[in-house]
């Protein structure tokens, strides 16, 4: 008798505390990895948005970039200030979400030549004008070429980006040695600017793809 009712005895007061102890810390951990888990997708959510607002950015500025005869030059000018902001903030937006420190390096010089290009459309004085664009080139030039990863088993979209990089560098460079104030290097100009903007379409593409 006394041995059924040691089997169907009921479990202690201590026992429950431990149990609901333990019953806490795991819904913490669990709490805890899905917080994680959110952050880490919001951050990649804004990244991929950063990337396609300086793609858009790039298209507008190499579209004022261009040396369309029919086009006035104060709209030419406006969408080549439009765009630069643009790049600036998409720069800026994916600066915080990036987990290798060059690249942030890298987005911090981009957002920093676009706003130097900025400050250089709205000058006033052109020579002054011309210089700061070209330094805000130089920045540009800069932080692509500090985001090209050097890492060896990249992967799919790391590949991709660095693709993205080079092509950048490629269209800054040629932006920096154009003579905007010939014919020739005009289309120099333009021709760098399209060319950076198919570099950040396609970096905006490696992001978008995250493998």
């Amino acid at each position: 008798m006394s041995s059924s009712k040691s089997k169907n005895k009921r479990p202690s007061h201590k026992w429950k505390k431990k149990q609901k102890k333990e019953n806490r810390t795991t819904h913490l951990r669990v709490s805890n990895d899905s917080n994680r888990s959110t952050e880490s997708s919001n951050s990649n959510t804004i990244a991929i948005i950063g990337g396609w607002v300086e793609a858009v950015g790039n298209i507008v500025a190499a579209i004022g970039d261009t040396p369309f005869k029919n086009m006035p030059e104060t709209i030419k000018t406006d969408l080549r200030l439009v765009g630069n902001v643009l790049q600036a903030v998409g720069s800026a937006l994916t600066t915080d979400n990036e987990p290798i420190f060059m690249d942030i390096v890298g987005d911090i010089l981009q957002s920093s030549g676009n706003v130097t290009v900025v400050i250089g459309i709205l000058d006033k004085n052109e020579q002054s004008g011309q210089r700061l664009e070209t330094i805000g080139n130089v920045l540009q030039l800069l932080g692509a070429g500090v985001s090209i990863n050097i890492q060896e088993n990249l992967t799919f979209s790391e590949s991709l980006d660095n693709v993205g990089n080079v092509i950048q560098v490629i269209g800054n460079t040629l932006q920096v040695y154009a003579n905007p104030n010939t014919e020739e290097g005009i289309r120099v100009n333009a021709i760098g600017s399209w060319t950076q903007a198919v570099g950040t379409v396609i970096s905006a593409l490696a992001a978008d793809y995250n493998d």
